[in-house]
């Protein structure tokens, strides 16, 4: 830190109490100033020397009291600064020595601006020594700027007046800005960014800014992209640094930083926006949504846990999950007409069956209807399988068993069963939460794809056959609401009963299969597939058995 010391006498300045300041000197003292609380015994001709303020307060004081007592008395309660930089300021007209550095220099300055210290009263005056040291030590210090402007803030307007804060922001944008090759790394105080070479990072100044007020950083920012030379990248970062410096933001804090977003759109993380988004206001969520919808693809799951306000049904934020989706939507629209790939929408797609997972775990309060729209709003999303869709499914049926079964058959047509993996299936037709139909559907397509012979549909149809096999299901439905009464049916007594229809069913789809001429399917075929033709011919009927053994 850069210092400067004025005068060459030594401090003679006393105390008496915590109100009282005097000056040990054998001159007795001619005149009283009260700062604030405190009184100061000066004495005239050293401080009328040089402060053109206190001469006019003296004279006028002199003209009303008529030498009526020992000392004259003045009062300046207003002097920026206080006692303390009174006291500066006399003891460098006593000619005492007084040290000034980057966190006194502003009281100081604004102090002798007060008592009127100019050349014109006395050359080598207070104002010009301590310009002196401003612009040719201090304003030319990284750290030291940042520490004076910091401290201008409990003197306006004086400071601003002597243009100390407007000077202090030059000086930071016009080191923001420099080429780092040509940055001196004794400038910043962060020193975690040098690397083994010694090469200072573009981004070296970032964290050395976290630590000012909302408003002054504000103006450094706006200050640094004015000048120029500092790209959009750098500016997100010192954006989303000093947002991570801020343990709480408020609505007037976060709308700042939005303010200053730069326009690039990779200039800052879809994370950061999301927080963003968390805790501003109406105004501004709109604006801020747009840009999230942009690049949706980059956000976690994490970030789309937004907790809900106080006095919300949720204790998440659902709606505006809904919300970015719609925008990415728009987005992606705008985009493809552009010839964007779907490249995108697969990542989305994948995100919202790991948001869909998580909020059934987490949020008591889910309703299937709202899960459902949001699965929706993505269902024509490409996607490599459905097994995220089938994990959320399944995460929402175990954390939120009461709902209805029509409800239950809703929320498990959001998964194609054709584009299960056999992990997938395999866990599937298991799985004690699925209803039965499902479960039938899953088998069949599982012996589809292990035979390999049928085709199936493009994958982005829902066509015949599935269709078919939900017809073919409802012969079983009777048979299913019978066996599966929860009332009435134990956990061990449901799984055998489940076992029995799924026999039936698999039996009653491959004699149909053949049937039809879809393909031939030998009882070595189907003797290796889930729900294999061992288990069926135990439980399969005497007229099934007969049409086996005459082919």
């Amino acid at each position: 830190m850069k210092f400067m010391k004025l005068g060459s006498k030594p401090d003679s300045f006393q105390s008496e109490e915590d109100c009282i300041r005097y000056v040990a000197s054998d001159l007795a003292t001619d005149v009283v100033v009260n700062v604030g609380d405190v009184k100061f015994y000066l004495h005239k001709f050293p401080l009328l020397s040089k402060s053109a303020r206190l001469q006019k307060l003296i004279a006028a004081t002199i003209n009303e009291q008529q030498q009526q007592q020992p000392d004259d008395e003045i009062s300046i309660p207003d002097i920026p600064g206080g006692p303390q930089a009174f006291e500066v300021c006399a003891k460098f007209c006593y000619g005492m020595t007084v040290t000034l550095n980057a966190y006194n220099v502003v009281a100081a300055r604004c102090a002798a601006e007060y008592l009127e210290m100019y050349e014109s009263v006395e050359t080598g005056n207070l104002v010009y020594k301590i310009e002196v040291f401003l612009n040719s030590s201090v304003l030319r210090s990284w750290k030291d700027s940042i520490i004076v402007l910091q401290t201008t803030r409990s003197f306006h307007p004086w400071s601003r007046d002597a243009k100390i804060d407007a000077r202090c922001l030059e000086s930071i944008a016009s080191k923001a800005a420099v080429d780092p090759a040509r940055v001196d790394w004794s400038y910043t105080y962060n020193r975690r960014k040098v690397n083994s070479n010694g090469v200072v990072p573009r981004d070296w100044w970032v964290e050395d800014l976290a630590e000012l007020s909302i408003d002054l950083y504000e103006r450094v920012v706006l200050s640094i992209r004015r000048k120029g030379g500092v790209s959009g990248e750098v500016i997100g970062e010192a954006l989303e640094v000093y947002a991570a410096k801020r343990v709480q933001l408020d609505d007037r804090d976060v709308e700042t930083l939005i303010s200053l977003l730069p326009g690039e759109k990779q200039s800052v993380s879809c994370g950061f926006l999301i927080k963003l988004l968390k805790s501003c206001g109406e105004d501004v969520r709109k604006e801020l949504s747009e840009r999230i919808g942009e690049k949706l693809e980059e956000a976690n799951v994490d970030d789309l846990l937004i907790r809900a306000s106080d006095g919300c049904e949720t204790v998440y934020d659902i709606d505006i999950v809904e919300t970015l989706i719609d925008e990415f939507v728009t987005q992606t629209e705008k985009r493809d007409e552009v010839g964007c790939s779907d490249s995108s929408k697969a990542v989305v797609a994948k995100l919202i069956d790991g948001y869909l997972s998580e909020i059934a775990r987490i949020e008591p309060n889910l309703e299937p209807l709202k899960f459902i729209a949001i699965a929706e709003k993505v269902s024509s999303f490409p996607r490599s399988s459905h097994d995220g869709v089938y994990r959320a499914v399944d995460m929402f049926l175990k954390e939120h068993p009461g709902i209805t079964k029509s409800e239950k058959k809703s929320i498990c047509r959001l998964m194609d069963c054709r584009k299960l993996s056999p992990e997938a299936c395999a866990h599937a037709v298991q799985n004690e939460r699925l209803p039965l139909r499902v479960v039938v559907q899953i088998l069949f397509f599982e012996q589809v794809r292990t035979t390999a012979k049928p085709s199936l549909p493009p994958s982005g149809s829902h066509g015949s056959s599935r269709t078919t096999t939900e017809e073919e299901c409802d012969s079983v439905t009777a048979t299913e609401e019978t066996t599966t009464t929860r009332d009435k049916t134990s956990g061990s007594e449901k799984t055998k009963a489940k076992g029995v229809v799924m026999s039936r069913i698999f039996s009653k789809l491959w004699t149909g299969k053949d049937r039809d001429g879809v393909g031939d399917v030998s009882s070595s075929d189907t003797s290796e597939s889930p729900g294999s033709a061992t288990t069926v011919d135990d439980k399969s009927t005497p007229s099934t058995r007969r049409r086996r053994s005459s082919s």
